[in-house]
This record gives structure tokens, sequence and C-alpha cells, in this order.
């Protein structure tokens, strides 16, 4: 998906650590007139993350600088260097949102008879106390999944595991 505000923007990857804002500017200007260069620093040591940004005024200037300069050497490294796309937040290391046709109905923990309240997402008369089996309900829990049993220590009986039913 190409970033429609910004036709004319340019991702350049696989930058040299020591490759500034300045230098970007000189090599990539030679192809027309440039609106910004961002260069991307970590926050905390301010030094180059090894990509950058450039946006130029003519769409077309970076359609030609993008054919020109990908796969070629500078400051000792290759770059790749292509139009820059709009941000994708179900990306590699972000956390995906729940979709909606994946939550149909009530959660799980509703579903079975085990420590829930029978379905309804009103307070349950039991709410903070446990049942014979030791699980208890606590609505206040801020999950995408909605209100789950939570375990609250050894039962009464033997402590071993529930019995089979």
């Amino acid at each position: 998906m190409m970033e429609a505000d910004r036709p004319g923007k340019l991702f350049i990857g696989g930058l040299n650590t020591e490759t500034n804002e300045k230098t970007l500017e000189v090599v990539f200007g030679k192809f027309g007139h440039i609106l910004e260069v961002l260069l991307m620093k970590d926050r905390e040591t301010n030094k180059s993350r090894g990509f950058a940004f450039i946006t130029f005024q003519s769409p077309a200037d970076a359609k030609d600088a993008a054919k020109d300069m990908n796969g070629k050497s500078l400051d000792g490294k290759t770059i790749k260097v292509e139009r820059a796309n709009k941000p994708s937040f179900e990306g590699r290391n972000r956390r995906r949102l729940p979709s909606l046709s994946r939550n149909r109905g009530p959660p799980r923990s509703l579903r079975c008879g085990r420590g829930g309240s029978g379905g309804t997402r009103g307070r349950p008369s039991r709410a903070g106390h446990l049942d014979n089996d030791g699980y208890t309900v606590n609505l206040n829990m801020s999950s995408s999944r909605g209100p789950f049993p939570v375990k609250r220590g050894p039962t009464s009986r033997s402590g071993g595991p529930p019995p089979k039913r």
C-alpha cells in the first residue's frame, strides 16, 4: 500500500551507522529537490539505526532515485532503496489486535460450567469467593478475552488435582 499523502517518500535501508543526514542529502539531492531527510536514530545512544526516509518534492524524482540507487554502495555498505509504505501494525514484532471474527460468543471460560457465572456478563453472586474446586471469577481483569477462572491456592480437600467427572 503506497503512502497517499507522501508519494515521493523513499525508504533507505542497510545504511552504514556512520552515514549522516548531510551525506544522504548530497547523494540523493542529485535526483531532485528534497523536502525532508529523516535518519532514524537510537533513543539512548543517538547512533544511526541503519535506515532513513527521504521525501522528494516530486514523486517522479523519488522513482528515479529508487531505481538508480537501489543496490548501490554508500559508505561501504549496499543499500536498499524503495518507495516507503505506510507502517503495518500486523508486522513481525507487533501485537495483533483480536479480530472480531475470532471473538464469537462468550469466552471459553464462560462456556464451560467451571468457575463461570452461567454465561451472564453481570456480577456473579460468588465474586471473590472460592467454589468447590478452588476457582474464583474476577470480572475486573483487563483481558481481551474477558473474565477467566483464577486458581487461588490448594483446595480444602487433599490438595491434589480435582476429581475426574
